[in-house]
């Protein structure tokens, strides 16, 4: 493994321990597929180191290194390398594989500008990402996986680091490249989202990575419900503990968890952490929660109270897939600020009715509310930008 350092990093690191190779001997035999450019930032007023692998491009990000991280770079890098493999669906053997091969670091300068000016790049590309920052962690996987899909230009070309990353792993393994997607092994939640509105049965079944956040899922709700993203949103984890009444609606139960949203600065005011527990939608994976829990709740304008239950209906350990999908749709979600369940009920009433005098107005108003038409295929095609 050649790791190529900035003189950043160079300055960081305890020169007289490191064997430095001339940058022109840096030749891993793999096209640079165990070689990586490393960088040291500052990120969110922190130090961040960054490190690109120069054949893919594909980013390691360790955030608020200590002095022990630096003196031991080599190690935190593979460590970095194993967690976002990983977290990308490669398996174990695969990436122990693959670090096998790295064998061990050998130091060196930066080539030439051409790699430098991509390592500048996808420093640069991190601060988009500052609000995927795991605060109490050094790696930070999940930066990896948001730049993994960030577009990169190779040559007259244009990529994703992430797929490069797995044909490279495939050819490593002696697979055809064009099969990359067969090695992956993620785990999805299959989860039917419902709305819950007396008598109407309106609901989505969608398969989605574990990994994924709550800020994805509600990004995902949004777009399979046809949902116009205008008003606040939360999800929360009812008590379980609890012992409800008879008839008490599991959206009365006292509450264990509030996810929320991680960028809206305002949520803060109305938060009660000492009635449950608080946690940021940006920050929280589903497999956080559903790995103690099969149902949760995700409410959508404050105002409608657009209530939706989400029940986890299967856990598939070794699946190939991704992205969120949709699988199977029924019913179609009320129009944006109709009012709620009764005014919901009062807009079918008039809708049903081409005699009452509001008709004409309320279907006019209801072209710019109502979800718009989309097949199953179209939506996929949309949510493929939520991972």
């Amino acid at each position: 493994m050649y790791l190529q350092c900035t003189k950043k990093m160079l300055d960081k690191m305890n020169m007289e321990k490191i064997k430095m190779l001339p940058m022109d001997d840096c030749d891993d035999g793999a096209d640079g597929f165990y070689s990586w450019h490393v960088n040291l930032i500052t990120l969110n007023r922190r130090k961040a180191i960054v490190c690109m692998n120069n054949l893919t491009r594909y980013p390691i990000v360790l955030y608020r290194p200590k002095t022990r991280d630096i003196a031991h770079l080599e190690e935190r890098v593979k460590d970095g390398i194993r967690a976002a493999f990983s977290e990308e669906g490669v398996p174990t053997d695969i990436v122990e594989e693959y670090l096998q091969n790295c064998g061990s670091a050998v130091y060196s300068k930066t080539a030439g500008r051409s790699l430098t000016a991509n390592l500048n790049k996808t420093c640069e590309t991190v601060g988009y990402y500052t609000e995927l920052l795991d605060e109490e962690s050094v790696i930070q996987r999940r930066i990896s996986l948001a730049l993994g899909r960030y577009i990169v230009k190779f040559g007259d070309k244009y990529d994703y680091s992430s797929e490069r990353l797995f044909r490279e792993l495939c050819k490593m393994k002696g697979m055809p490249e064009e099969n990359w997607e067969q090695i992956m092994q993620i785990e999805n939640y299959q989860l039917k989202v419902k709305i819950l509105l007396d008598g109407h049965d309106i609901w989505r079944r969608i398969l989605i990575p574990s990994r994924c956040t709550f800020r994805h899922l509600h990004r995902v709700i949004q777009e399979t419900f046809g949902w116009f993203d205008y008003h606040l949103h939360e999800f929360t984890v009812p008590d379980d503990t609890y012992e409800p009444k008879e008839y008490t609606p599991q959206y009365a139960w006292p509450i264990k968890i509030r996810i929320v949203d991680g960028d809206d600065p305002e949520v803060e005011d109305y938060l009660e952490p000492d009635e449950y527990e608080v946690r940021y939608d940006n920050r929280t994976s589903l497999r956080e929660i559903f790995s103690d829990t099969e149902r949760c709740l995700y409410m959508y304008d404050f105002g409608d109270d657009w209530m939706h239950e989400i029940l986890l209906e299967k856990v598939n350990a070794d699946s190939h897939n991704r992205f969120p999908v949709l699988m199977e749709s029924n019913g179609e979600r009320p129009p944006e600020d109709v009012g709620g369940s009764g005014g919901f009920e009062e807009y079918l009433r008039i809708v049903s009715d081409p005699e009452s005098p509001e008709y004409e107005s309320v279907v006019e108003w209801s072209k710019m509310t109502r979800a718009k038409k989309r097949t199953i295929e179209e939506i996929n095609r949309s949510l493929r930008f939520y991972h």
